[in-house]
């Protein structure tokens, strides 16, 4: 894919860690970009565009690198920030 690749370390800070209702939330942010977004616990990567990849990858308190490649990645990674630091408005 054309364009740049950028990545950011975000904490997860819902009690019930990556579950449903924050997963859905993601995968729609991320879905209206055309770049490619990747997020990694560990040694887990999942398709941040792939709900049933991104489910239960991650607890409450856990540190995950999101990594995002394309032309609107510097943008796409700031949503997907302040998804994370708004706690995903919950």
């Amino acid at each position: 894919m054309d364009g740049q690749s950028v990545s950011c370390i975000v904490t997860v800070r819902q009690e019930h860690g990556l579950h449903l209702v924050p997963c859905s939330k993601l995968v729609k942010l991320v879905n209206g970009f055309g770049c490619d977004v990747h997020v990694r616990n560990g040694s887990k990567l999942a398709d941040a565009k792939n709900i049933f990849d991104l489910m239960g990858m991650a607890d409450f308190g856990d540190q995950l690198e999101v990594i995002v490649s394309g032309n609107d990645a510097d943008e796409a990674l700031s949503k997907i920030v302040q998804l994370f630091e708004s706690n995903f408005a919950e």
